[in-house]
């Protein structure tokens, strides 16, 4: 295994990660442990700085433009969930800032999914599991408690 097969299984690694880190966020919504929700929230932020280095270390190897761009679409979902959510504490889920919001946030998902397909058919199809469990709890918390926030 190559030091870019590495990379790739890293954010592979990073994708499923999310995927049931946010999974556990909308049951822990669900269950009332806004506490639980807001720490598990952290585990994903964290996601963003292996997430940039191996974008970078992707471009300045110039690897083919998904590659790099990919894991950024995730990096600026990430900014964003930590400024709306962990900054400024706005209550954008009861606003119009949600339709914009849920935009960029599936499609992070959509380009870590991509990505592991590019890493490996069997890996895009692992993360294709992993964000089906993602949305089913997804929609079980948004059927329980709707938006939250």
């Amino acid at each position: 295994m190559d030091g870019s097969q590495k990379l790739d299984l890293v954010v592979v690694v990073i994708a499923n990660l999310l995927n049931l880190i946010l999974s556990l966020i909308f049951l822990n919504r669900v269950l009332g442990r806004p506490a639980w929700e807001h720490w598990l929230g952290y585990g994903t932020l964290i996601m963003a700085f292996p997430l940039t280095f191996i974008a970078f270390v992707n471009l300045t190897g110039r690897r083919s433009w998904a590659f790099w761009v990919l894991p950024l679409i995730m990096v600026i979902f990430l900014i964003v969930e930590f400024i709306l959510d962990y900054w400024l504490k706005f209550n954008f889920r009861q606003s119009a800032w949600l339709g914009p919001y849920l935009l960029v946030y599936y499609l992070a998902l959509f380009a870590m999914i991509g990505y592991a397909f590019l890493a490996g058919k069997s890996y895009g199809f692992v993360t294709l599991i992993t964000y089906f469990i993602n949305l089913a709890a997804t929609f079980f918390s948004y059927a329980r408690v709707g938006h939250g926030g």
